[in-house]
């Protein structure tokens, strides 16, 4: 089957959207950062067979260029191909949403996420929702970070998508 192409709103003109509010960036250094799988859904059932996943935790050395850019920081997950529709930082709240091409025929796939940020700590939800032949299916999961002191010499640098 054909894959659809859409339009790309590039995730660097997003961020001007994201640090137009003023807010406070991330604060540059070494970050603990996990993502916990949540919920997977068809139709509203849960998908209780489906493997969802570990727990994943890293620590990464963020430097000034990334954390200057929190949509680049918290979408860095998305496929090359998706498009951000809107990005917002204001009153320590984050909220990022937008499309993934779907891979099959069929419409377009949504994302958020959304939660708290400041420049030491976030707490992140992220919901997906696509639609197929099987019916609708839903995932969703959290990511949280925090900052746990200054980068060393040998610390582990954002190597982009932690896949």
């Amino acid at each position: 089957m054909k894959r659809k192409q859409v339009p790309v709103l590039t995730i660097a003109a997003a961020s001007s959207l994201l640090l137009a509010a003023g807010d406070a960036p991330l604060a540059s250094g070494l970050w603990e950062i996990r993502n916990t799988p949540g919920v997977a859904t068809l139709d509203g059932r849960p998908l209780v067979d489906l493997p969802l996943g570990p727990i994943k935790t890293q620590t990464l050395c963020l430097g000034s260029s990334e954390t200057k850019d929190p949509v680049r920081f918290f979408a860095r997950d998305l496929g090359e191909d998706c498009a951000i529709a809107t990005a917002n930082l204001a009153a320590g709240q984050v909220r990022i949403a937008g499309t993934c091409p779907n891979q099959i025929e069929g419409p377009d796939s949504t994302f958020e996420l959304a939660g708290k940020v400041n420049s030491d700590r976030y707490d992140v939800g992220f919901a997906t929702t696509a639609v197929g032949d099987n019916g609708r299916m839903t995932f969703s999961g959290k990511m949280t970070g925090r900052r746990v002191g200054s980068c060393g010499a040998g610390s582990p640098k954002d190597q982009g998508p932690s896949r």
